[in-house]
């Protein structure tokens, strides 16, 4: 397992911390949620959408660090409790993780955001039929 290749991704209040391990060489990347969330106010930027491209951005980053690439493929779930827009939580089951066909492994393959649920309750009655549960495939 010491010449695994490795990815993790942790989570703590405001921080996402994305981690990648191979051939012994390690490399870490950190995500401030309340920056990312407050740029997309200002800007009027989709925020789960912004927040999918800078994970998928770091993830590259992270595993480029250890395993210089050209083409990484990521295979992932996405699941939200209501429309992009207007949910409140977000699970990202990862599936498989590729550098230029070499895989790398996740010993934690969930990441769920959860914030605030303003919506009403005529809206959480009726959000079954904007939940989101798609699988992702995207090669960057």
């Amino acid at each position: 397992m010491e010449n695994s290749n490795l990815l993790k991704i942790s989570t703590s209040t405001g921080l996402i911390k994305v981690a990648s391990k191979s051939q012994g060489e390690v490399f870490f990347h950190t995500i401030q949620l309340k920056l990312l969330w407050g740029y997309c106010w200002w800007q009027e930027k989709p925020a789960i959408e912004s927040f999918l491209y800078l994970l998928e951005s770091v993830i590259k980053k992270a595993i480029h660090g250890v395993l210089p690439h050209q083409e990484l493929f990521l295979d992932y779930n996405l699941e939200t409790n209501d429309s992009l827009e207007k949910s409140s939580q977000v699970k990202i089951t990862f599936n498989q993780i590729y550098a230029d066909n070499v895989e790398f492994q996740m010993p934690e393959n969930i990441l769920i955001l959860k914030g605030p649920d303003d919506r009403g309750s005529f809206s959480r009655l009726s959000s079954f039929r904007r939940k989101l549960n798609e699988n992702i495939q995207k090669t960057i």
